[in-house]
C-alpha cells in the first residue's frame, strides 16, 4: 500500500530522536469508548497503520518503543492530549501537537487547517509504501515491521480509508516538520530551546532530546550535527537580523510630500476611457462589465484632484469605488511627484487595495509607482523588545507567555515587516499578554539602538518615498495628533468608508485609564509571577550575582530593589483606586444586581469628588516610582559592559516606564477633575473585578478639530462610502465632519447609484401585525418568524441585532430546533471569533448567524452562502449611553431636535450598512426583513424604508411574510431554470 511523501522539505541529515506514533481519532464527535488509526513511523522503515485501536493498545504500542516514543496528533482536544500525557507519563514518551510544529515553522501559511499545511509541503507524486497491520496483533511482533510487510499487505484487515490517510498524513507531516526544525540556524534553535524551557510541553522535551542527541553526535566527531545547542548558561546572543524590506509595491520613488509649483492635470476624459468597454480594463479584467457609475465617479476623483477640490461622493455597492480612485490617484501622483494617502476603517480594505487592487494597477498602467502599506505601532514586532525577552526569557516572561511565544521563534528572523498579522499561527488575543510587552507601542524609541533594523522606522522610511500610502483612520489620526510624525505633511488623501470617520475620530481623542492596563504596562518593569518577571526583575538577579567587591553591586541592588517596592507599592494603590471608583459607580447604579454598570459624571458630583481624592493618592505613587526608576536608570552607567552588554535596552525599558507614569500622572488628573465642557467623562466597571474598570472622557465635537487641523491644510480630498447621506443629502455629514465650512467653490457632493437591479435582486419585506420592540412579545414573535422562515426556505441567513441579550435569548430558542432541519446556527459571543464565524458561515451549506453591531457592516458573504438578512430592530443608539445623552444634550440645549438631528441620521446610515450586507454582486439575490413595526407605524421610520434603493412589500402578518417569501425564493428558481442561468 502507498501513499504520497512531501518533496519540498530538506532531508536534514539529522538523526530522529523519536518513533513516531502518530494518531487518528476514528469518531471526531465520541468522547467515549474512542477508537483510533494510529501510523507507526520509525527510523527509515514503511510506516506502519493499524485501526481500531484503544488508547490501551497504543499504550502497549508506545512502550515497545520506549524511551523515544513521540505521540503525535494534529490539533488534538483537550481530552486526547490528556489521555496521551497519561500514555507517555511512565514510559519517557512525549506527546506533540503537529500543528503547533506548522505554527512554528511555517509562518507564513493563510491558517493551519491540516490541508493547508499538506498543499504547502507539496506531497507530489512519489508513493511510500506502508504497512496494514491489524488491531488484534500483540506488541511483540511490532518490533519488527519490515519483516510483516508482505503477509500485511496480501492479508492485513480492511481500513478505514479516511482515517488511515488521515494517520499516515499525521505521520508524514510530523516527520517532515521534524526535519524542518532540525534544519533551523543555531541561533533560532537557541530561542525555541530557550522559550521552551519550563513550559512542561511536549516541544521542551522534545527540544532536549535533540539538543543531547546533537551533543552526542559532536561528540564523536560527525561533522553531520546541527550545531551544539547543549552549551547554555540562560542567555544567547543578541539576534542578528535577516529581514530584507518593508512591505511595498512598485520600484518607483516619490521625493515631493507636498503640493508645489505648478502641477500636471490629467486628461479626464482619457482617464474615463479606460473604464469604457474596449478600454484597457475590459482588455486586462477577465469579465469585466462597464458601470456608468464607475465612470462618473473616475470623472469626479480626477476633477478633484485637477481642481483642488474636497469631494464627497457616496457610490453604491457594486460600483468598484476602489479602482474608482485609486487609478486617477496613481496617475496624478506620479505625473505630479506627489504623495496621496489612503485610509480605510477597516484592516479588510487596507489589505484589499495593497494586496488586490494596487498590484493589477501597477501589472496593466504601466506606471512606475511605489505604494506603501502602513499600520499602526502596536501591529509591528519591536526587534529591541525581542532580543530582550529571548535573550533572558525568564526574566520577562510567565511559563504561558513563553509558550505563546514559541510560534513567533522562525517568523521573528524571517519576516520582512514585522507586522503580526501576517502570521495566522499566532493568536494575537490569547497572547495579548506576551504581543504587549513585544510591539512596537510605548516604546523609548529616540533612543532606541536598533533604529536602522526596526520595523515601523523602515516601514516609514518608506512611506515618504512613496505615491501611495494605505492607512487605516486610527493611523490618520494618531499622526494628526503627533503633529505629522508618522506621515510627515501631505496635501492629498483619500478616505474610504467615510462613514466611520467621526467616529474615529472621536475614538483617537478619547482619553482612557484602566486598572489592567496600568498593571500590564508596568508589568513589564515587574511582575511577582513565577519568581519575578520584567526588566527589574533581571537587573535583581544581575546584582545579587556580581562579586560583592564591585563597586556598582550595592547602588544597583539598592536602587533596583527601591524600584521594586514603588511598584509594587504602586500596584497596592492601582488596586485601591480602581476598587473604590467601581464600589462607588455600583452605589450609584440604578440596578443593584447589575454585574456591569456605566455611570456619566461631572466636576461637580460627589463622584468626581471621590475620585479626585483617591487619584492623589494614586498619582504621588506614580511620581515616586518615576523618581526612583530615574535614579536606578543613572545607576546603570556604573555597571560594566561584562555585565551589562544590553545597557541601552534595560536603559530605554525603563525610560520608556518614567514615561508611562508622566502620562498617567496628567490623565489622571483630566480624568478626575471633569471640568472640560467639550467633553463628557464616565466609568465602565464590572462588580467584584476592579481592575476591569475605566475612567474615560471623550470630545463631544469634533468637527472644529477636522476641518482645522485635517482638512483645511489639504489641496484635495476625497471622501466616500456606500452611506454618506440622510434622505439623499449630504447636510448631516457636512456638519459632523466640519466640512459645511469648506469655501463652498472647493466643496462637490456626488451621489452615483449602484450597478446593481435592487427591484429585480432584492424583496423588502415587513409584517405589518407584529409585536413592538417594547412588547413582552416581541421576543417570542422574532424566534418564531426566524425559524418559521428559515425552515421554510432553508437558506443562510443573517439575523441583524441590536443587543446581546436579545442575541443571545433568540440563538436558545431557535438553535435546538433548526438543527434537527441540519441548519447551524452561529451567535456572536459564543460560537467563536468574528472571523472563524464568517469562515464557518460561509462554508456552510445552510447556516444561521446572528450578530450585533460589528456585522452590520464589513460583513462581505456573496453567492448563495446568504440570501436572507433580517434586521430585528431599528439601530439607534442607546438613549442611555454617556456620549449619547451628551450629544442630546447639546443639541437640545442649542434649541436644536436631537432625535431627528443626530439619533435617527445614525440609525438611517447604520440601517443602510445592515441592508448592504445582502447584494453583492449583480448575481446575488435575496430577501431582506425588518421586523420593527416602527418602520411602518412612524413617520420618522419611514424614512429608513425610503433609504433604501429597493421598494418594500408589507405583508398583513408573520404567517403571510413566510409564505410569500418562501414563494419568491421559488419563483427566483424558476425563473434562474428557465432562463439556463446558474447563479453562485
Amino acid at each position: 500500500m502507498s501513499a504520497r511523501t512531501p518533496n519540498n522539505i530538506p532531508a536534514s541529515g539529522f538523526p530522529l530522536p523519536y518513533t513516531i506514533l502518530a494518531i487518528q481519532p476514528d469518531d471526531l464527535t465520541s468522547l467515549q469508548d474512542a477508537s483510533y488509526t494510529l501510523a507507526h513511523y520509525g527510523h527509515g522503515e514503511k510506516p506502519e497503520v493499524r485501526s481500531g485501536l484503544d488508547l490501551e493498545a497504543i499504550g502497549g504500542l508506545a512502550a515497545a518503543h520506549a524511551p523515544g516514543s513521540l505521540l503525535a496528533a494534529y490539533g488534538p482536544e483537550d481530552h486526547l492530549t490528556e489521555r496521551l500525557w497519561r500514555i507517555a507519563a511512565g514510559i519517557d514518551a512525549v506527546v506533540l501537537d503537529v500543528r503547533l510544529l506548522a505554527r512554528i515553522l511555517l509562518p507564513g501559511l493563510r491558517d493551519y487547517e491540516r490541508a493547508t499545511v499538506e498543499r504547502y509541503i507539496d506531497w507530489g507524486s512519489e508513493e511510500t509504501e506502508y504497512v496494514a497491520a491489524g488491531p488484534e496483533e500483540t506488541v511483540d511482533n511490532v518490533a519488527e515491521p519490515a519483516e510483516t510487510a508482505a503477509e500485511a499487505d496480501d492479508t492485513g484487515p480492511v481500513e478505514s480509508a479516511a482515517g488511515t490517510e488521515d494517520a499516515l498524513k499525521t505521520a508524514m507531516l510530523c516527520r517532515s516538520l521534524l526535519d524542518l526544525l532540525a534544519s533551523q540556524d543555531p541561533d533560532t534553535m537557541e530561542t525555541l530551546i530557550l522559550l521552551a524551557e519550563g513550559t512542561g510541553t511536549g516541544l521542551e522535551r522534545l527540544l532536549a532530546r535533540m539538543t543531547a542527541r546533537t551533543a552526542r553526535t559532536a561528540s564523536r566527531g560527525d561533522t553531520g550535527s546541527r550545531g551544539d545547542h547543549s552549551a547554555r548558561s540562560g542567555e544567547r546572543p543578541p539576534i542578528a537580523h535577516t529581514a530584507l524590506g518593508p512591505p511595498t509595491i512598485g520600484d518607483g520613488s516619490c521625493d515631493t510630500a507636498e503640493a508645489d509649483g505648478d502641477l500636471d492635470p490629467m486628461d479626464t476624459e482619457e482617464l474615463a476611457r479606460l473604464f469604457e468597454t474596449g478600454g484597457l480594463f475590459e482588455s486586462s479584467m477577465e469579465g469585466y462589465e462597464q458601470r456608468p457609475q464607475q465612470v462618473s465617479m473616475v470623472r469626479s476623483v480626477a476633477g478633484a484632484f485637477n481642481e483642488g477640490e474636497v469631494l464627497l461622493v457616496e457610490a453604491g455597492t457594486g460600483t468598484g469605488k476602489s479602482l474608482s480612485y485609486l487609478t486617477p490617484a496613481l496617475i496624478w501622483a506620479v505625473r505630479n511627484d506627489q504623495r496621496v494617502v489612503v485610509s480605510t476603517n477597516t484592516r479588510n480594505l487596507q489589505e484589499q487595495l495593497f494586496y488586490k487592487d494596487l498590484p493589477f494597477l501597477l501589472e496593466n498602467l504601466g506606471l512606475d509607482f511605489r505604494a506603501t502599506l502602513l499600520k499602526g505601532r502596536s501591529n509591528y514586532l519591536c526587534l529591541d523588545r525581542w532580543q530582550q525577552v529571548t535573550r533572558r526569557p525568564a526574566d520577562h516572561l510567565t511559563a504561558e507567555e513563553r509558550e505563546a511565544a514559541i510560534p513567533l521563534a522562525v517568523w521573528a528572523r524571517e519576516t520582512k515587516t514585522g507586522d503580526i498579522s501576517e502570521h495566522a499561527g499566532f493568536n494575537r488575543s490569547a497572547g495579548a499578554g506576551l504581543w504587549d510587552k513585544i510591539n512596537g507601542e510605548g516604546t523609548a524609541c529616540p533612543r532606541c539602538v536598533l533604529k536602522e533594523a526596526c520595523f515601523v522606522n523602515r516601514v516609514r522610511r518608506a512611506a515618504m518615498a512613496s505615491h501611495v500610502v494605505i492607512i487605516n483612520h486610527a493611523l490618520l489620526f494618531a499622526d494628526l495628533q503627533s503633529d505629522h510624525a508618522v506621515l510627515s505633511r501631505y496635501s492629498h488623501l483619500i478616505i474610504d468608508e467615510a462613514h466611520n470617520l467621526e467616529r474615529a475620530a472621536v475614538q483617537h481623542l478619547t482619553l482612557e485609564v484602566g486598572g489592567w492596563r496600568m498593571r500590564r504596562v508596568l508589568g513589564r518593569m515587574h511582575a511577582p509571577e513565577w519568581g519575578g518577571t520584567g526588566v527589574l526583575a533581571g537587573l535583581d538577579r544581575l546584582a545579587k550575582k556580581a562579586a560583592d567587591n564591585l563597586d556598582w553591586k550595592a547602588p544597583l541592588e539598592a536602587g533596583t530593589r527601591m524600584a521594586i517596592d514603588r511598584i509594587t507599592e504602586v500596584n497596592r494603590r492601582i488596586e485601591d483606586f480602581f476598587r473604590i471608583a467601581s464600589d462607588e459607580a455600583f452605589g450609584q447604579s440604578d440596578d443593584g444586581s447589575a454585574r456591569r454598570t456605566k455611570l456619566r459624571y461631572r466636576a461637580e458630583d460627589e463622584y468626581a469628588g471621590i475620585l479626585r481624592s483617591s487619584a492623589r493618592v494614586l498619582i504621588e505613587g506614580l511620581a515616586g516610582l518615576r523618581e526612583s526608576l530615574g535614579l536606578l536608570h543613572a545607576t546603570l552607567d556604573q555597571v560594566h559592559d561584562s555585565w551589562l552588554d544590553d545597557r541601552e535596552s534595560r536603559g530605554n525599558a525603563i525610560v520608556a516606564a518614567m514615561d508611562f507614569c508622566t502620562a498617567m500622572e496628567e490623565a489622571l488628573f483630566v480624568l478626575t477633575e471633569a471640568n472640560e465642557g467639550e467633553r463628557v467623562y464616565w466609568v465602565e466597571a464590572t462588580r467584584s473585578q476592579p481592575l476591569s474598570c475605566v475612567l474615560t472622557a471623550a470630545p463631544l465635537r469634533v468637527a472644529d478639530r477636522l476641518h482645522d487641523d485635517l482638512f483645511r491644510p489639504l489641496r484635495t480630498a476625497v471622501l466616500t462610502s456606500a452611506t454618506l447621506t440622510v434622505g439623499d443629502r449630504f447636510d448631516y455629514q457636512l456638519e459632523r465632519l466640519g466640512l459645511d465650512r469648506i469655501d463652498p467653490r472647493r466643496l462637490q457632493v456626488r451621489g452615483i447609484g449602484s450597478p446593481f437591479d435592487y427591484a429585480d435582486q432584492v424583496l423588502v419585506c415587513v409584517p405589518a401585525a407584529f409585536p413592538t420592540p417594547r412588547s413582552d412579545a416581541f421576543q417570542d414573535a422574532v424566534s418564531r418568524l426566524i425559524l418559521d422562515l428559515v425552515v421554510s426556505t432553508l437558506r443562510s441567513t443573517l439575523v441583524l441585532f441590536t443587543s446581546y441579550t436579545q442575541l443571545n435569548r433568540t440563538f436558545q430558542d431557535i438553535e435546538p430546533d433548526l438543527a434537527e432541519h441540519g441548519v447551524a446556527v452561529l451567535a456572536q459571543g459564543t460560537s467563536g471569533p468574528r472571523s472563524a464565524l464568517l469562515d464557518r458561515f460561509r462554508r456552510s451549506d445552510t447556516a444561521v448567524l446572528l450578530g450585533t453591531d460589528s456585522f452590520w457592516e464589513g460583513v462581505d458573504v456573496p453567492g448563495k452562502a446568504l440570501e436572507m438578512v433580517i434586521l430585528v430592530k431599528l439601530p439607534f443608539a442607546v438613549p442611555t449611553e454617556p456620549l449619547v445623552q451628551a450629544q442630546v444634550e447639546r443639541l437640545e440645549d442649542a434649541g436644536r431636535n436631537s432625535f431627528f438631528e443626530y439619533q435617527v441620521p445614525e440609525a438611517v446610515i447604520k440601517f443602510r450598512q445592515g441592508f448592504g450586507r445582502l447584494i453583492r454582486s449583480t448575481r446575488d439575490y435575496g430577501v431582506v426583513t425588518v421586523l420593527d413595526q416602527r418602520v411602518v407605524g412612524t413617520a420618522y421610520g419611514r424614512l429608513f424604508l425610503e433609504s433604501l434603493p429597493a421598494g418594500s412589500e408589507i405583508y398583513p402578518d408573520a404567517d403571510g411574510l413566510v409564505e410569500g417569501v418562501t414563494y419568491w425564493f421559488r419563483a427566483r428558481e424558476k425563473r434562474r431554470v428557465e432562463r439556463g442561468s446558474f447563479i453562485t
